[in-house]
């Protein structure tokens, strides 16, 4: 239900899944087409679309009051919510077993980090979320719910953070005289080594920072610039207004 940017994302990634049957209930009209070119049927209302076993709740916050008699009435075993802030509590008003869930974007490619809250749910229950979201990357589970804001800080934005950063690499090799395209492939290939070693190391990535940074070296005096800046305070108080957000918007009505 939404067919945004992360919902879409997750449509298409189980989709692409052996034994899903998907369906994906979205307003945009342009949207729609999209999905029917793809393959996935779409449909205007959740009155238009099938009885499912698990629905997946992929709207913004501000819009679950606008679908909560609706869902009400579908009585969906389970309901999967994505949206930041809207808490288990209000989920059950619409549905007796609700799941929160913290997913990131690269579900696109099946690599999200899907972090799921549901304190009281059964263990059969609890195994068939798990199986769709293993689809789309890793799974992990909280018991404390209030943990999914810090959960939200840090895996739900954090791909923002790292886009961000790379944009900011690829325009210091530009200004040091690179062509972009150049740029570009330098900063990708490196993030997407270095994620790779480090997922793949039994080293912490403290230490892999210091196997790259000889003593005396450039990497070291980069280091040093970016301590000057005060790099692990900046991201300290990216992760911290994140997590006030998520808790300002579980506090606010919608």
């Amino acid at each position: 239900i939404g067919g945004g940017n992360m919902g879409g994302a997750i449509a298409h990634a189980l989709h692409a899944a052996p034994n899903f049957s998907v369906a994906v209930v979205e307003s945009d009209e342009e949207k729609r087409k999209h999905f029917s070119i793809l393959g996935i049927p779409a449909h205007a209302t959740l009155a238009q679309a099938p009885r499912a076993n698990i629905a997946i709740l992929a709207i913004k916050p501000q819009q679950f009051s606008a679908y909560s008699a609706e869902l009400a009435q579908t009585k969906a075993p389970l309901l999967v919510s994505i949206m930041a802030g809207i808490t288990l509590a209000q989920l059950q008003a619409v549905c007796e077993q609700p799941v929160r869930v913290m997913p990131n974007l690269p579900a696109a490619i099946g690599e999200s980090m899907s972090v799921l809250c549901a304190p009281n749910l059964p263990a059969a229950a609890r195994v068939a979320v798990s199986d769709v979201f293993a689809n789309i990357g890793s799974v992990a589970w909280v018991e404390d719910e209030d943990a999914l804001h810090a959960v939200t800080a840090i895996s739900g934005s954090g791909p923002a953070y790292l886009f961000a950063f790379m944009d900011a690499l690829q325009h210091a090799a530009i200004a040091q005289g690179l062509p972009p395209a150049l740029a570009q492939q330098l900063v990708m290939q490196t993030v997407k080594g270095s994620a790779l070693l480090a997922s793949q190391s039994t080293e912490d990535v403290a230490v892999l920072c210091t196997q790259v940074a000889s003593k005396g070296g450039t990497t070291e005096a980069a280091l040093a610039a970016l301590r000057a800046g005060n790099l692990n305070g900046l991201v300290m108080a990216a992760a911290d207004a994140a997590r006030a957000r998520s808790k300002a918007l579980a506090g606010s009505k919608t």
